[in-house]
């Protein structure tokens, strides 16, 4: 059992969460105490819930780690699905897709699935999707494969069409239609579950510390239309808070801290060498001006907002923030900003006009345009932050020869991209035309690479 703590506690830390020796040593004893050789799952997801991942979101995903690791336990998928306790099948269903016969009085199996999505009946579903997958020893590493071939031999396509068909015909109402696209919705995801567990089987640690690592939410990239978003917005807020109380870098006279040796000595000079008093310093908190460039393009949107969300909890450690939103134009939004709570701001920022006038990013004409009207804001404690993907659309106009005298005027110029640096010079990106202006250029898809980015500057 100890071997089982060190290699979950393995598969933790390459997922990216710093699990430490002190948790390690807690789990293993904790086993001790229990004195037992023997435990079953359930047992095993408590003992490690307490002792080892203890945030908000740690239950959730050690369950799920513990469910790829030693198959799924009845007890725990019924706390994450509440699909137990499960019926053994689908009322005359022989198993659509999966060379069955066809369906008794109860109906054939494909309508009995349709009336199982229209009244959401969880539980059906699930035992589908159970039985569909046994005999399955062998999967495709591409998940989106491997999910397209699940739904094909299950009847999920079926369904989704005959529902489509009968919303479009007026044989179902809106109300239904919706139900039915969540139980569709609710249906893939079991069928996701699976894919992972069977692949975690299958495959190799690594592959599921992969796994584990795209499902943490300080390594989920932001664009990702499956990040948890909801989580990852109440990281950042932490985030921010603690940021926001960290010292800074310079250090400053104080009553307690560390013994300047040299201001001790110089403050000795003023009584002829004979040291009276010991001089101590410490860390003061550094408090910059921000100012902010955000590209709100639908490419990049969320990973502005993210940012926007992260500064602005940040507010009470920067002296001042200025916020400027852009597409193809540039717009300034501080007041807008100040009016509100930056959760509320956000999520009517779409109805804000001037910033956005074609709909396609144009870096060139946005850069030009803030140093032609906003130079005078910058001064030599400003940091300027520019957030986007640096896709220029082709416009001739890049914009790159501005950029100088944006961080002339100011303390500093760094460029956040949410884009892998592998890919910031493909296609329409054109960040390489923008290093020479920067003081920095950062990737930023992540919680984990925004902390280090802000450690390092604050």
């Amino acid at each position: 059992m100890e071997y089982l703590i060190f290699d979950i506690a393995r598969i933790l830390r390459q997922s990216g969460i710093n699990v430490s020796t002190r948790e390690i040593a807690d789990s293993i004893q904790a086993l001790q105490l229990l004195n037992a050789t023997q435990m079953d799952k359930y047992a095993l997801y408590n003992l490690l819930n307490g002792t080892m991942l203890k945030t908000e979101w740690g239950a959730g995903y050690l369950q799920r780690l513990i469910e790829l690791y030693l198959e799924p336990d009845p007890e725990i998928m019924a706390d994450r699905a509440g699909v137990l306790p499960l019926k053994s099948s689908l009322p005359g269903e022989a198993g659509y897709g999966e060379g069955g016969s066809g369906g008794t009085s109860g109906g054939s199996p494909l309508q009995l699935l349709i009336e199982a999505v229209l009244n959401r009946e969880t539980d059906l579903l699930y035992s589908s999707v159970k039985r569909h997958m046994q005999g399955i020893e062998d999967i495709s590493e591409n998940q989106e494969e491997a999910l397209a071939s699940l739904k094909q031999g299950s009847g999920w396509f079926e369904v989704y069409g005959r529902i489509e068909e009968d919303y479009r015909c007026g044989r179902i109402s809106a109300a239904e239609y919706q139900c039915a696209q969540n139980s569709l919705a609710l249906w893939e995801n079991f069928f996701i579950a699976e894919i992972e567990r069977l692949q975690a089987r299958v495959m190799s640690r690594d592959y599921l510390s992969r796994l584990m690592k795209r499902q943490n939410p300080w390594q989920s990239n932001i664009l990702d239309s499956d990040a948890p978003l909801d989580i990852m917005s109440r990281e950042v807020a932490k985030l921010a808070k603690r940021l926001a109380v960290k010292k800074g870098r310079r250090r400053q006279v104080s009553i307690q801290g560390r013994i300047t040796i040299s201001k001790s000595i110089k403050q000795a000079m003023k009584t002829g060498g004979i040291s009276f008093k010991l001089v101590r310093t410490a860390r003061k908190p550094s408090k910059p001006d921000l100012c902010l460039l955000c590209d709100v393009s639908n490419s990049v949107r969320r990973f502005s907002y993210f940012m926007l969300l992260f500064v602005y909890a940040l507010q009470k450690r920067c002296s001042s923030i200025r916020s400027f939103l852009f597409i193809d134009e540039v717009l300034e939004v501080t007041d807008y900003f100040k009016e509100q709570d930056a959760g509320s701001a956000l999520a009517a920022i779409g109805r804000l006009k001037g910033f956005n006038c074609t709909g396609f990013s144009h870096y060139g004409k946005v850069l030009h345009q803030f140093a032609g009207r906003y130079l005078e804001v910058l001064n030599k404690s400003t940091t300027v932050l520019i957030l986007g993907d640096a896709k220029n659309n082709r416009n001739t106009v890049d914009g790159s020869e501005v950029l100088y005298k944006i961080r002339e005027n100011a303390k500093a110029l760094y460029w956040l991209n949410p884009l892998a640096k592998e890919l910031w010079d493909r296609d329409d990106c054109i960040m390489e035309k923008y290093r020479p202006g920067c003081t920095g250029m950062y990737p930023c898809a992540n919680i984990e690479q925004l902390e280090r980015f802000v450690a390092a500057i604050l």
